[in-house]
């Protein structure tokens, strides 16, 4: 997992909720996941790939939780926070 791409990642998110695979698409966006280990996923702004592969609100909660892994990497825990909270709190998520 260490090594896949943006869109290799991407389309897992988008098949785990295609196939309502609740429980994996929780894994794919958790601090507990390998990818976040993965320095091609932590990306100041993946909104454009997101949207790319992902329908809204989908694309944001992703989008906010990739920066978040940028802002860990970097040590900018407030904005780790700020962004993962984001993802999380999406009001649109059904």
């Amino acid at each position: 997992m260490a090594h896949i791409t943006i869109n290799q990642y991407l389309q897992q998110v988008y098949e785990a909720l295609d196939n309502h695979e609740g429980s994996f698409c929780a894994e794919l966006l958790s601090f507990k996941h390998p990818h976040v280990a993965n320095p091609r996923l932590q990306l100041a702004n993946p909104e454009d790939k997101c949207q790319q592969v992902l329908e809204p609100p989908y694309d944001e909660m992703v989008a906010a939780h990739l920066r978040c892994t940028y802002a860990a990497a970097n040590h900018d825990f407030i904005e780790a926070y700020k962004f993962q909270t984001l993802g999380l709190n999406n009001p649109y998520v059904p």
